[in-house]
C-alpha cells in the first residue's frame, strides 16, 4: 500500500495492519502475532479460493466479531463502510491486511484469477451473529451527535430515565462550572432512538478527553434497554471521533460506581477490558450497607453518648451560610479548600433541594457544632462534605450526626457513602479518616479511573 492510501481517513476502527517479512533465496516468510499484529487471539481461521470472475464476498457485518483480512496469494479490492465513511482499497500484498471491526458493512470483490484469501477472527462462526441487508444495516447503525446547548432538555430527561443517570450528570449541575471546561459531551442514537450519552470534555494541551474533569464520576450514560454488544459499538463509536473530530491521544474514563445504579450498567467496565483500557487510578469510598449494616464501634457510640448528654440535635437545615466557616476552617488547616464556594453550593442547591442536603448537629446554643452536606440520589446518601468545630470534635458531634442519618433518617436508602479517604490517586491512605468511616459500619468501594490510548 502506499502512503497516500493510509493517509485517508478509514471507516470506523479499520486500519492497515504490516506484517513482518523475512525474504532471503530460499523465498519469503510473513509473521502475524496474535495481540501483537493481529489484536486478538484468533478462535477461528478460514479461507476463501477459487472466486469465479464476477462474484462476490462478504457483504454483511459483523454483530461482535472482528476480523483481520489477509490477502495470501493474488488479489482482490474490498470495501469497508461504516455508515458515514466508506473506502476501497485494493488488496494485493501477502505483507499486509485489513483490520474490520464489529458492525462496519464489508464486501470483497474484483478476485484477480488463483486468489487466496485468509481471514483470522476474534469469535467463532454464528449463524445469527451478521447482519446481511444493508438498508437494515445502515438503519441500525450507533449514529453519534456532539451536545450543545439545545439538547439540554433531551440529556436531562434521558438520565433521568436511564439505568445509571444521578443529578450531577443533569445538565443544570454538570453546567455550573462550564466555563472551566471545554465540553466535548456525545449522544448516541440507534434508529432513531437515544441509546447512551457521554458526559466528557476535551484537555487539549494534553491530547486528552476526559469523561468528565469536573465530576467525581462521568462514564456513560446508559438506556435500560441497551445491550452489552450495542455499548460496545458505542465505545466503537467514541473512539473514533474522539481521534478523527478532535485528534485526542488519550481517554481518561470514570465509571460510575455500582452503587449508584438503579439497574445493573456494567457494560462499560466489559467495552474498556475490550479496548485495552488500563487502571489508571483507584480511589476508596467508605460505604455503609443499610440493608445489611455491620455495627458501630464502641468507640463511635461513645461519641455518640457524648454528644448527647451535651444536648446536641440533629436535624435538616438550609443555612449553608453558617456551615461554610466550619468546613472552610477544617479544609484550611490541611491545606485545601471546598470545591464548591458558598454561592455555588446555593445556586446548586437552589437547583437541586431534593437532591443536596445540609444537615446540622447543633450544640445546647442553637449553633451548629458540626455538619455534613449530603448529595441524595435514588439508592444512595452521598457525604459531599463533613466538618466539625473544635468544640462539635470534643464533644463528639459528628458520631452523633451520622448515627441519626444512618439510623434513621437514610434507613430507606440501600447505601449510605462516607466519601473517599485517598489521595494522589489512591496511592496514599488517610487511615486515620478510613478507620473513622469504618467505626460507623462502613466498608470500601473504589471510585476507579481507566486511560485508553488510542
Amino acid at each position: 500500500m502506499n502512503g497516500e492510501l493510509e493517509n485517508r481517513v478509514f471507516p470506523r476502527g479499520c486500519r492497515l495492519i504490516h506484517f513482518p517479512s523475512h525474504d532471503d533465496s530460499r523465498g519469503c516468510l510473513a509473521v502475524g502475532e496474535a495481540k501483537q499484529q493481529i489484536p486478538f487471539v484468533p478462535e477461528r481461521v478460514f479461507w476463501i479460493y477459487g472466486v469465479p470472475e464476477g462474484q462476490a464476498r462478504g457483504e454483511h457485518s459483523h454483530n461482535e466479531c472482528t476480523e483481520v483480512v489477509v490477502p495470501v496469494c493474488g488479489s482482490f479490492d474490498i470495501l469497508v463502510d461504516d455508515g458515514e465513511r466508506h473506502i476501497t482499497i485494493r488488496m494485493d500484498s501477502p505483507r499486509e491486511g485489513i483490520l474490520i471491526p464489529p458492525s462496519v458493512w464489508c464486501r470483497l470483490e474484483n478476485f484477480a484469477p488463483g486468489t487466496v484469501c485468509v481471514v483470522f477472527a476474534s469469535h467463532p462462526y454464528n449463524a445469527s451473529g451478521y447482519t446481511n441487508d444493508y438498508a437494515e444495516y445502515r438503519a441500525g447503525i450507533v449514529h453519534i451527535v456532539p451536545y450543545d446547548n439545545t439538547h439540554a432538555d433531551e440529556w436531562n430527561a434521558f438520565v433521568a430515565a436511564s439505568k445509571n443517570g444521578t443529578f450531577l450528570l443533569d445538565r443544570r449541575y454538570m453546567d455550573y462550572h462550564a466555563d472551566r471546561f471545554r465540553d466535548c459531551s456525545l449522544l448516541f442514537y440507534k434508529k432513531g432512538e437515544l441509546i447512551a450519552a457521554l458526559p466528557a470534555n476535551w484537555e487539549e494541551d494534553e491530547g486528552v478527553v476526559c469523561s468528565h474533569g469536573g465530576l467525581t464520576y462521568g462514564g456513560l450514560i446508559l438506556s435500560p434497554h441497551i445491550t452489552a454488544v450495542e455499548a460496545l459499538e458505542v465505545f466503537s463509536c467514541a473512539t473514533d471521533w474522539f481521534q478523527k473530530t478532535l485528534g485526542a491521544a488519550r481517554w481518561m474514563y470514570k465509571p460510575m460506581p455500582y452503587i449508584y445504579h438503579r439497574l445493573p450498567a456494567e457494560e462499560d467496565l466489559y467495552a474498556l477490558f475490550r479496548l485495552g483500557a488500563t487502571l489508571h487510578s483507584r480511589a476508596i469510598s467508605s460505604v455503609v450497607d443499610l440493608k445489611d449494616r455491620l455495627p458501630m464501634r464502641e468507640l463511635r457510640r461513645r461519641g455518640v453518648r457524648k454528644a448527647v448528654g451535651a444536648g446536641v440535635t440533629c436535624t435538616e437545615s438550609a443555612d449553608f451560610a453558617a456551615f461554610w466557616p466550619i468546613l472552610t476552617g477544617v479544609l484550611t488547616r490541611h491545606g485545601r479548600v471546598p470545591v464548591h464556594t458558598l454561592d455555588e453550593i446555593l445556586l446548586l442547591h437552589e437547583r437541586f433541594p431534593e437532591n443536596i442536603r445540609l444537615f446540622l448537629a447543633l450544640g445546647p446554643d442553637g449553633n451548629p457544632w458540626a455538619g455534613t452536606v449530603v448529595y441524595e440520589t435514588e439508592r444512595v446518601a452521598h457525604a459531599q462534605y463533613i466538618a466539625a468545630s473544635a468544640e462539635g470534635k470534643t464533644l463528639g458531634a459528628l458520631d452523633c450526626l451520622f448515627d441519626w442519618l444512618i439510623a434513621e433518617r437514610y434507613a430507606d436508602k440501600a447505601y449510605f457513602d462516607f466519601g473517599i479517604s485517598t489521595e494522589q490517586g489512591g496511592t496514599w491512605l488517610n487511615e486515620g479518616l478510613q478507620f473513622q468511616k469504618e467505626g460507623f459500619g462502613a466498608r470500601a468501594v473504589v471510585y476507579d479511573a481507566y486511560e485508553i490510548r488510542f
